[in-house]
């Protein structure tokens, strides 16, 4: 059993959401803290309002909710973990492996022949960090784990 996804996903996308709060309540709290949310709050408002719809075209592009928080090679199956819940998708159910690209993140995703209760019919996933900045790494590897899945077996 081998992990093929980044290790540290979990962590990585509470990061981001945290830094979007972050974010959210740096262009407020001046307002807050000088008392002028109170008295004219609209000008906080527009600012927030702004940055809020930035960061939700964010999120939207990169679809960072979206992906597995571990992906493990498992011989002829996968064990996907996203939060709490895991999930078993045997390889002869994955149609095809490409790397796809949004908001600037490189991530695998695996097509599935069968809708799965947690994913859907696709699985995304961060590849290892080793991996970021090599598409053609990305791509190759890609490419293997497709033909592996037209073969019909996935080995260690």
């Amino acid at each position: 059993m081998r992990a093929i996804s980044f290790k540290n996903t979990a962590l990585f996308k509470r990061g981001i959401w945290l830094s979007a709060i972050a974010l959210i309540l740096f262009v407020a709290a001046p307002s807050a803290l000088n008392g002028n949310l109170w008295r004219n709050p609209l000008p906080s408002a527009i600012a927030v309002g702004i940055l809020c719809a930035a960061l939700v075209y964010f999120f939207w592009n990169t679809q960072m909710h979206r992906l597995a928080d571990e992906v493990l090679d498992c011989g002829d199956r996968l064990k996907v973990r996203r939060g709490r819940i895991e999930e078993t998708i045997p390889f002869s159910q994955v149609s095809t492996v490409e790397v796809t690209t949004r908001g600037g993140f490189h991530r695998f995703t695996l097509r599935l022949k069968e809708r799965s209760k947690l994913f859907g019919d696709q699985l995304e996933f961060l590849p290892q960090a080793s991996l970021w900045s090599n598409l053609g790494a990305l791509k190759g590897l890609a490419q293997e784990l497709s033909e592996r899945a037209h073969r019909g077996t996935w080995s260690s």
